[in-house]
């Protein structure tokens, strides 16, 4: 279910955040957070980024999670926002499910479906697939991953970047440093291994980029890109 509409003035944008999910990832960094419970109706949304756009305050609409593909009124506020002339965009997915937006940043957990399992709980064959469908489609996608010590390591990060190649070099890619969480056995990675594996990957790819947050990050407001106003 929807349960908080953000604003973002700096890149014009509003966020539509969902609070489930289909994974069950043993690395999920949400597992550090608390996340609420309470449900928006999607009049209620609708309202708020038409006021928006008339006040033509944002240009675009970001919809996260959890994982947001899994929520049925998607595909309704999704062709709402189109309607407003808004660009949207899922501002993170597990590529679980294919919806008609602009854009999309896909998060490939593994290429090797046994650690995809491992980290998951679940198969990432269609993952796989949906990605290549999202770009058919003419969806602007990007994709991420997280650098896992132990689990997703260089070997796993190669097979995502050449499956990534395969499709298209241009796609841009980003790793993310693995922020520890509880009862998950693996350690954080340093900067150096996490620099290392976007090494490799840029053997394959010509837009790669990293980051390692540390817990704080989750909570950040010193990043321009989160600070956002809760407006609902």
């Amino acid at each position: 279910m929807f349960y908080k509409v953000t604003y973002n003035k700096r890149f014009r944008r509003a966020n539509v955040y969902n609070n489930r999910c289909n994974f069950r990832c043993k690395i999920c960094s949400y597992k550090l957070m608390k996340l609420c419970d309470s449900s928006l109706k999607i009049g209620e949304i609708k309202n708020v980024l038409e006021e928006l756009t008339r006040k033509s305050l944002i240009e675009r609409v970001h919809f996260l999670g959890g994982e947001p593909t899994i929520n049925p009124q998607l595909p309704e506020l999704i062709e709402f926002s189109k309607e407003l002339g808004l660009y949207t965009y899922l501002g993170h997915t597990n590529g679980s499910n294919i919806v008609d937006v602009d854009g999309a940043n896909i998060s490939i957990k593994a290429y090797t479906e046994s650690v995809h399992i491992e980290c998951t709980g679940v198969s990432n064959r269609q993952v796989l697939k949906n990605f290549v469908k999202a770009y058919d489609k003419g969806i602007k996608i990007k994709a991420n991953s997280i650098f896992i010590p132990g689990c997703v390591d260089y070997k796993e990060i190669k097979e995502i970047a050449k499956f990534i190649a395969d499709i298209d070099t241009n796609i841009p890619y980003h790793i993310v440093g693995y922020i520890p969480v509880p009862s998950a056995p693996w350690r954080k990675p340093t900067y150096e291994e996490v620099k290392k594996a976007a090494g490799i990957a840029k053997e394959y790819l010509k837009n790669v980029t990293f980051s390692c947050p540390d817990e704080n990050f989750l909570h950040s407001k010193n990043d321009p890109r989160y600070k956002s106003v809760r407006i609902l």
